[in-house]
């Protein structure tokens, strides 16, 4: 593959260009947020603000890394072997950003009690997609008007918006930061090869975020290393030895986190998490311009809809093409033609088994994955995989433009304007995670704090496990954030995954075992005779039964007995 083409990138900047390419990344930066802001970003900014988080897979996220907070350094790194107990979990196994909770850990003496780094990593993603976005118009254009246009277009995409009730998997800039590294200009030896330390710092980075992103990843440095092997700037041993090296990086991460720990809970919906045939045109309600068109009940992890505004541009790309076709004859097409061809199989990758269009299935390709069984397991909510080939489309009609009238720079200017105003004005913020009213009550009776150092446990019994147990989250989480506060463990919660063993408990009469000395249970109303009946203490505490060994003397147990239940 040739680098030489001339009119493939932009010239080399003087230092004042370098110098206005460089604000207009920090307008690309301040754009993102802005967004980010607009979407109801403001209120979960601040560090202390948990209790927006105390909903659904949001409450998984903070538990895991509030337990993890808790417990004493091991293996693998994450691990909360109070959370869940006595099986444990890890920050892994609730999405809490295992990176994240590594970096503020050994800070938590400093930290308030009530800490979030959620709200903080949504803002730095859409911060990083501005960037990346506009590093991505670098490569063709070096004027920083459409650097500055293309990257907020690429923040404003529906998708990420789409994304906020699952932080960790808001990164959609590892996938533009890829691109980049595709796309952008290698000039000698010394570049490739920082292009491939850079895309195992970003694998890396997947590595102890989530593993659908590594899964989008590793394919796209794959691409990066065939691409750097056509242009022969790296000999190929070292280029197949670079791309190995990343893929053990990935496993090794993966295992250090605790990702191959748990069961395979909730491997069903292959073939139903997917992306729809017009999944890239509908909003799903997010569109104010764009009607809304039928999909599946479970395809919205398959959501890919590129914005109005983003369709619009690419129409306007394809034109340029006809208008500019002696301008579209110098593009050197092979530099994208290795990440296209991936990009193109993950998406059918995100079709699933069953293809659908508007919601009726059109193709049944369930011989074709019958021998990928466990890895259609692990990556089950297939049509994640459309948004590779969601951000390449408009990533693709971002740089036609700019390339393409580079010359003439009012034409891409008025073009990428117009585009960003319909795609700002199409996205209908409402439909934002982050606007929804969460109600968390904490539990307030000072009786609580008598369970700090007499016992080590508090039990829900029987346990709350979602999709599992039965699950009442007020319950859950108002008991999840006594026991952290208190620095005790706890037996419920929400995670990916969890051990089968806890199908077994939630029907049992007794925990396994009998009844422990050092541990609180609250029990369900209708579970409290076998309780009684084992000769257990307990008494009422803000309207919610407890029990503990009748033996215990303790300040909270004879404290059971002021309102005691029989």
């Amino acid at each position: 593959m040739s680098e030489s083409v001339p009119s493939l990138s932009p010239p080399p900047p003087a230092a004042s260009s370098h110098r206005a390419l460089t604000v207009a990344r920090a307008l690309a930066v301040l754009g993102g947020l802005g967004w980010f802001l607009w979407l109801g970003g403001g209120p979960v900014l601040p560090p202390t603000h948990i209790d927006w988080m105390m909903r659904e897979d949001w409450a998984a996220h903070i538990f895991g890394w509030l337990f993890f907070r808790n417990a004493d350094w091991t293996l693998p790194l994450g691990s909360a072997p109070n959370h869940f107990y006595p099986y444990g979990s890890s920050v892994a196994l609730t999405d809490g950003n295992p990176w994240l909770a590594l970096l503020f850990k050994p800070l938590s003496p400093l930290l308030p009690v009530d800490f979030q780094y959620t709200g903080p990593w949504l803002a730095l993603c859409y911060a990083l997609i501005g960037y990346f976005g506009a590093r991505l118009v670098e490569t063709v254009s070096p004027r920083p008007v459409p650097v500055v246009l293309g990257g907020a277009l690429l923040a404003l995409s529906p998708v990420m918006a789409a994304r906020f009730s699952h932080p960790t998997l808001c990164a959609h800039w590892l996938l533009l930061a890829l691109l980049w590294l595709n796309l952008r200009d290698l000039p000698d030896a010394r570049a490739a090869t920082r292009s491939l330390g850079l895309a195992a710092l970003f694998n890396a980075i997947a590595s102890g975020t989530h593993p659908y992103w590594v899964a989008m990843l590793m394919p796209l440095t794959l691409t990066l290393g065939v691409r750097i092997g056509w242009s022969r700037k790296l000999g190929p041993g070292r280029v197949a030895a670079a791309v190995a090296g990343i893929a053990l990086l990935d496993v090794v991460l993966f295992a250090l986190f605790g990702y191959f720990g748990g069961s395979g809970l909730g491997a069903e919906g292959f073939g139903e998490f997917s992306a729809d045939l017009a999944t890239l045109v509908n909003p799903m309600g997010w569109s104010r311009l764009l009607p809304d068109l039928p999909a599946g009940p479970r395809q919205g992890e398959g959501f890919g809809y590129l914005g109005a505004g983003a369709l619009l541009l690419i129409a306007l790309a394809f034109a340029s093409l006809l208008v500019r076709l002696r301008e579209a004859r110098t593009l050197d097409w092979r530099r994208v033609l290795p990440a296209s061809v991936v990009v193109l199989l993950m998406a059918v990758y995100a079709l699933s088994s069953r293809v659908t269009w508007l919601g009726h299935p059109v193709a049944e390709l369930d011989a074709l994955y019958a021998p990928l069984t466990k890895m259609t397991n692990a990556f089950r909510a297939s049509g994640r995989f459309v948004w590779p080939l969601h951000y390449l489309l408009v990533v693709g009609a971002v740089l036609l433009v700019a390339r393409l009238w580079r010359d003439v720079p009012a034409v891409a200017v008025a073009a990428l304007a117009a585009v960003l105003a319909v795609q700002a004005y199409d996205v209908r913020e409402a439909k934002s995670a982050l606007f929804k009213p969460v109600r968390f009550q904490r539990l307030k009776s000072a009786d609580w704090d008598a369970l700090k150092g007499a016992y080590q446990h508090l039990a829900l019994f029987p346990p709350h496990v979602q999709w599992v147990c039965r699950y009442d989250e007020p319950l859950v989480n108002a008991l999840a954030y006594q026991a952290y506060r208190l620095k005790l463990t706890f037996n419920s919660g929400y995670a990916s995954r969890t051990p089968e063993a806890l199908t077994a408990e939630c029907h049992a009469p007794l925990p396994p075992g009998g009844l422990d000395a050092s541990t609180a249970y609250v029990v369900l109303p209708e579970h409290l005779r076998p309780f009684l009946d084992a000769g257990a203490r307990c008494g009422a505490v803000e309207g919610l039964p407890v029990c503990v060994v009748a033996g215990n003397t303790d300040a909270f147990a004879q404290g059971l007995a002021r309102q005691p239940i029989r």
